[in-house]
């Protein structure tokens, strides 16, 4: 059967190495890696281009359909079954887990193994590198012993690919013709340093137990045991795949340019460190009793405001750089020809006064249930109070980084009162003085004053999209889950029926709003919104429709138990960046909601 040019987002499993990781899809093609990190260029990338992307393909002689893959238990080993007419070819593929690279002889490894399960098979093993983010071919050189080495140049890393047998040119692309007895396992070792790599005798099998007990360690100190249990675990091996271990910063998805809806222009490079979406994500991991990840974060972002002291940003590279310009790639054609391909994120330069919220109550958290310390990141925490309580009522571009101009955000605000909020609960902590925590006081009353009467409308019948403005947004279900409100107060239980009936879709599934936001084209519903929707409906008291809702959400991630950003209301169909942090984080915070039943304050929540 031949192979479609693109594949389903949803067919994609996803392995890593805390650093960077590879997409690979039901028929074992590796159709997406960026090597050393996460936002360096793809080696393999036809996840973009079909024709100018590059894969590296394990194919059987002959032909081949897939018949089943799965996570080997709680890790992030991938397993992949094809079958064809002799029999069945059994792929396994990981990546060496690395929190940190500490050694000389240290590299980057993902591995292949590859088994013939019921008789021999011939397979053909294909590598097709890409360099220049897609505009050439990266020189290959056949070396090693017999031939079995394959040496790569891409870019500014050099990468080896040790092979069973022997490598031989097929055109511009590089393959190996292997005959597989059955139950031999044959490997296939990609290894890298960024420019250092030789050729190292291992143990493949080695690498295999090594990767697995990482993962089975890591996931052990899990402390969630409710409902959708295997769910929250995959959610949180998924999460920590997104962490850049060598700095403690996080990814908000691994992918660039994947699209809100097929052949539209709303195609964002995710790979970077955005300060919400890693402060809700910690928010999740805390919530399952993961702290470390909270405390390395803390002291990355306090490294950063120590680069740059004067002003925060939205958003960062994963190193702590402030350059992540965006540009456009008019040589690929994108996902499905949604063009155009970014790397770089324009956002980047947007003002949201949201981060400063997310931040604090992160830290906040970190510290009364992670037991964090504070003082150690008190000069960031006082500069963004302080920004927070000088700027609370200017405009900004919001949590949804619209291009339409900036404009006072609801959900902006709130942020800004929960800053205050947790700072003021803090300030024993952080030796704040009497005057600046009676200022702090003032200035949240104010800001809860604006919501509670700019921030309502009463022909809506439901808190705004911005202030003063007639539109909605599903950022208000936010309000009872920083506790603002209870959510059975009249206004939130009112704003929940508004949003239900104008702002979903047959199945119930949120868009975040429908207003003009100075993009062209459409996007699907937003899987964060739709699950904050079971938050609130959960803390409400309402289980049977909470749970009913959760059910039809989750049964829009994979096989794999991997999500996108959004779903395509009619197909169902998964769009946006994958595997999504935000959802994966959504997944686990509205599984313990559920689990907790009636409870009227969110987890973690109460003080």
């Amino acid at each position: 059967m031949p192979r479609p040019r693109y594949v389903p987002i949803s067919d994609y499993g996803v392995i890593g190495d805390l650093h960077t990781v590879a997409l690979v899809d039901r028929t074992g093609s590796i159709d997406w890696l960026c090597v050393p990190r996460f936002d360096s260029p793809f080696v393999f990338g036809r996840l973009l281009d079909a024709d100018r992307g590059g894969a590296m393909t394990v194919e059987p002689v002959d032909p081949a359909v897939p018949d089943s893959r799965r996570y080997l238990g709680d890790t992030n080993v991938l397993e992949t079954v094809l079958s064809t007419a002799r029999g069945r070819l059994q792929l396994t593929d990981f990546m060496v887990a690395r929190e940190r690279l500490t050694q000389p002889d240290d590299d980057h490894v993902l591995a292949r193994r590859l088994v013939a399960l019921d008789g021999d098979l011939e397979v053909v093993v294909r590598v097709d590198a890409r360099c220049r983010l897609g505009e050439a071919r990266a020189p290959a050189t056949i070396a090693g012993e017999h031939g079995r080495c394959l040496l790569i140049r891409h870019d500014e890393t050099v990468l080896h690919i040790d092979g069973h047998g022997a490598w031989e040119a097929d055109g511009d692309q590089a393959i190996q013709r292997l005959r597989l007895h059955a139950g031999e396992p044959a490997w296939i070792l990609l290894s890298y340093d960024a420019g250092n790599t030789q050729h190292r005798e291992r143990s493949p099998q080695g690498l295999l137990t090594t990767t697995q007990r990482y993962w089975e360690r890591w996931i052990g100190t899990c402390a969630y045991d409710g409902p959708y249990e295997h769910l929250v675990r995959r959610s949180a091996l998924a999460l920590k795949l997104l962490i850049y271990s060598p700095e403690g910063s996080i990814v908000a998805a691994p992918t660039t340019s994947l699209p809100e809806s097929i052949g539209g222009a709303r195609n964002w490079d995710y790979r970077y460190t955005w300060l919400r979406d890693s402060a809700f994500f910690l928010y999740a991991l805390q919530v399952i009793g993961y702290h470390e990840e909270a405390a390395r974060f803390m002291g990355w972002i306090e490294r950063v405001h120590r680069r740059e002291p004067k002003h925060f940003r939205i958003m960062y590279g994963i190193d702590g750089r402030s350059d992540i310009a965006e540009v456009e790639l008019p040589h690929l054609e994108g996902y499905r020809g949604s063009h155009p391909v970014r790397v770089g994120n324009g956002a980047s330069d947007q003002r949201q006064l949201d981060i400063y919220g997310e931040i604090i109550d992160a830290a906040y958290l970190h510290y009364r249930y992670g037991r964090g310390q504070l003082p150690a990141i008190r000069p960031t925490l006082l500069a963004m109070l302080n920004e927070v309580n000088d700027h609370w009522t200017e405009p900004d571009n919001g949590i949804w980084e619209v291009r339409g101009g900036p404009r006072q955000f609801l959900y902006s605000k709130l942020q800004c009162w929960v800053a205050l909020d947790r700072g003021l609960r803090v300030a024993d902590v952080l030796g704040v003085d009497a005057a600046t925590r009676r200022r702090w006081a003032r200035t949240r009353e104010e800001v809860r004053h604006a919501i509670l009467t700019r921030g309502w409308s009463e022909s809506l019948q439901s808190f705004r999209q911005a202030l003063d403005e007639d539109g909605l947004d599903a950022t208000a279900l936010m309000l009872p889950l920083l506790r603002f409100l209870p959510a059975t107060d009249d206004r939130i239980r009112r704003t929940v029926d508004t949003i239900r009936r104008t702002l979903t879709d047959p199945s119930g599934f949120v868009y975040r709003y429908r207003a003009a936001d100075g993009l062209t084209g459409s996007e699907g519903t937003f899987m964060l919104c739709s699950f904050w929707l079971v938050d609130v409906l959960a803390l409400q008291g309402q289980i049977s429709e909470a749970r009913a809702l959760f059910e039809r959400l989750i049964r829009c991630g994979n096989d794999l138990g991997l999500f996108s950003e959004e779903v395509e209301p009619a197909s169902f169909a998964a769009l946006g960046n994958f595997p999504q942090a935000f959802t994966h984080v959504a997944v686990i915070n509205a599984a313990a909601h559920l689990e907790r039943g009636f409870r009227p304050t969110p987890i973690l929540r109460s003080v």
